[in-house]
Parts: C-alpha cells; structure tokens; sequence
C-alpha cells in the first residue's frame, strides 16, 4: 500500500472514520430515494403529456398552438412555482425516456442510476431511430452505467452511439455544420452571453488558448490583481474577439510577447485507416467525443508533432508510443492512456494535469509508466496530504482507496470506450475479406 505523508494534526481517529463511513452510506440511500423520485416525476410529466395529446385528437383541430397540451403545462408549472417552458421541456424529455429508452427507465425507478446518468445515455442514444440499435445501445452502456460518473458515461455513451449508429459522422457533421452561430442574451446587472455554436475542435481550441492565456497571467499576477482564473480567462476571451491579441498593455505586464506566442492544444486519437484515407472511423477529441475522420485528417497534415500509439486489440490498453526522447516519450504515454485526472468522478484533461508517481519517488517509486499517473493539482495535493491510497494495476487500472476503506477500480478513459465498442454485434463475413 503507498505511504502517504498525511499530516497528523488532521488524519481521521478511528471514531470519525466509521463515522463517516456511516454518513457515506446514509448519503447513497438518499441517493437512491433522489433518483427513484425523479423517475416517478418523469412518468408523472409523460402521463400528463398523454393526456394532452388525446385531448388534441379528440379536438381534431390540430391547432398548431397545441393548446391542450400548453394548458397541461401551464397546471404542473403553476402548481409548482415554475416556467410552464419548462415543464414542456420536461415533458418532452420525460417521453423520450419512457417511451424511448425502457431498459434505462427500468434502472432509473430502482435508483441504481442518477438523473444525471440518465441524461448522458439519452442525449447520446436520442439519434438511434432503429429500434434495434437502440436496445443494443442500452444492452451495452447500462451496465457501464452502475459504474462510471455522469461525465465518465457520457464519454462512452457518444463513442457507442457513434459506433452504431448507421448515417456516417461525416454526414451528421456535415448537416449539423448549418446551425454553426453565434447568439447573444441579455443578462440582468448590465451582463450579456454570448454564444458560439460550431466544430468541437474549434471551440475546445479556443477554450485551450484562452485557459493558457489565463494560467500564464494568473501564475504571474501581482498582489493588486484580485481575479480568479475563469474571470481571466473572460477577459482574454474578449481581447483577443475585439482586438485580435492581448492588449498592449497586457502583454507588457507578462513580457515581451510571450502571451501571443501560445498555441491551442488539444488531443485527437485518429485510428490510422482513417488517418490513410483507407477508412472513415471517427477520430476522438478528447474531454469531447467523436469528430469526423475528414476533420482529424486536416488536423493531423497541419499539426506540428504527431505521436504514434499502439493499442492491444484484445484489451484496448495502450501498449506504448513511438517517439525518441524518453521523458517526453513518457508523459506522451500518459496522456494519451489516461486523458483525464485519474482521481475518480474529475474530468480535467491530461494535458492540464500533472505526473504523480503512485508509490512516492522519495519511497523508491520508479519513475516509470506503471508507477505514474496523471493527476490534476487539487486532487495530486490531496493525494499527497491525506489517507487515499491509490494501486496501479496492468494496463493503467488504477484502484483508488478512500480513507474509510471503499476501494474503486478505475479503468482509463480509452479503455472502458473500447470495452463498450467491442461488444457491438457486427455482422459475421467469414474469414475471407471482402472482395474489394
């Protein structure tokens, strides 16, 4: 087990250990009752949307105001002090669970998954109209869902419906490409929103570039400059709109030019029959989902450093990285096999988290692919300042152990998509290949 260099001042006595561990357990069977309330409320709103649509029928005006079901809003959204707005999109969501997604609806009532999962399995299976495809959708990811955070799932649930959807990413993205915009929203004490809708490697780009911008800034500030990260980070966002690049006066406070200097990063696993142009399997932006294989291939002929990896095709588990220099060879690796923060339930990407080595370098932990692991910098100082043990197991399986005892297993990001994946019922063409 890993030696952590707990302070003893605030290590837990054996009493507030069991104590919280009685309190974790309360928290989960309320957990349960949440969910299971939840459920009930959905098939409440679905009923009521039915009997909204009968009354439309019955009418047989077909009013394109759809009164019958307004007015049924309107009586939930009174009676519960909220927008009859959304009540109807409640409503509207409610149906599609019930009716769309049956085997998730089952789950959801007996409160082994949260709303939140719920959610992820139905905005990434909504696209899949076959029937078939959608029960084989919820065949794979429900039980993955027991398992895996919200946003975890969520990951997983694109990349499957991805992989079984029939149209071609590169013809969804091709349509969903019209409704790129941008929008913008009053908000009350003198605030707007802006919106921009348009590729998911643009906008992850953007937020890169301006989450770099700002870390520089904040690392740099001095003891007059007050804001937080994410006000920064909305600061450069609009110089750079308005003005191009950081202001003048900006950039002198940090140097010379070096602000201007940094370039957007972001992560893209392109299988190489896409990246040939031999096939179209949807590359992966990571902290995204899915991209199209036209996309990634434009990326990667502009891209400066390229990082070859290889894959065991029975497991999923990166195997190693061709590239020359060791160190750097190294944090490729884990970037690349973990993508996010491996402290469970966190989704800050690899390539903002830091390397930890599980067993402690000072307690003879090699620096070495199987001792390290990247972990963002709240969850390396809690790691190194507390009662939570972490193992690392073959191909980058890590179990986390909390301070109470409860151990979880947690498998790399990739992985747990290949696992999904593979489970697809493809069809059987025998062993010969197909005559083209």
């Amino acid at each position: 087990m890993t030696t952590q260099a707990t302070s003893t001042r605030w290590a837990p006595t054996p009493a507030e250990r069991a104590r919280t561990s009685e309190l974790v357990d309360d928290y989960l069977e309320q957990q349960v009752i949440i969910a299971q309330a939840h459920a009930r409320q959905a098939r409440i709103l679905a009923e009521g949307r039915a009997i909204a649509e009968a009354q439309t029928r019955r009418g047989g005006t077909g009013s394109e105001f759809e009164h019958p079901l307004r007015s049924m809003a309107a009586e939930f959204a009174v009676a519960g002090r909220m927008s009859d707005r959304t009540i109807r999109a409640r409503m509207e969501w409610a149906v599609d669970l019930v009716d769309g997604f049956p085997a998730t609806f089952a789950l959801f009532e007996e409160g082994r998954i949260s709303e939140g999962h719920v959610r992820a399995i139905v905005d990434a299976g909504s696209r899949l109209d076959d029937e078939d495809a959608r029960a084989e959708f919820e065949r794979i990811i429900l039980p993955r869902a027991v398992k895996l955070t919200a946003g975890q799932l969520g990951s997983v649930a694109r990349k499957l419906a991805d992989d079984i959807e029939p149209l071609p990413l590169e013809e969804r993205h091709e349509e969903a490409m019209a409704d790129r915009s941008v929008r913008v929203a009053p908000l009350p004490d003198g605030m707007g929103e802006l919106t921009y809708i348009g590729p998911a490697v643009m906008v992850y780009a953007m937020h890169d570039r301006a989450t770099q911008m700002a870390r520089t800034i904040h690392r740099t500030k001095d003891g007059t400059d007050d804001r937080t990260l994410d006000q920064i980070r909305a600061d450069v966002f609009a110089e750079i709109a308005l003005a191009g690049l950081p202001t003048a006066d900006l950039i002198d406070q940090q140097g010379g030019d070096a602000l201007t200097k940094i370039k957007a990063t972001v992560q893209v696993t392109v299988p190489w029959q896409s990246l040939t142009g031999v096939g179209d399997e949807s590359a992966f932006l990571a902290g995204y989902g899915p991209i199209p294989a036209e996309a990634a291939r434009r990326l990667a002929g502009e891209a400066a450093t390229w990082i070859r990896l290889f894959q065991d095709p029975d497991t999923g588990c990166l195997r190693t990285v061709d590239t020359y220099t060791p160190t750097k060879a190294q944090r490729r690796f884990l970037i690349a096999r973990d993508e996010h923060c491996r402290f469970p339930g966190c989704r800050q990407p690899a390539i903002r988290c830091e390397d930890d080595h599980t067993i402690p370098y000072s307690h003879g932990g090699p620096t070495d692919v199987r001792n390290l692991a990247n972990l963002c910098r709240a969850h390396h100082v809690l790691k190194h300042n507390s009662n939570w043990d972490f193992r690392h197991g073959p191909g980058g399986v890590m179990e986390v152990i909390s301070p109470t005892g409860r151990a979880v297993k947690h498998k790399p990001t990739p992985v747990v998509r290949f696992e999904a994946s593979a489970e697809i019922a493809r069809p059987d063409f025998g062993s010969d290949p197909p005559p083209f």
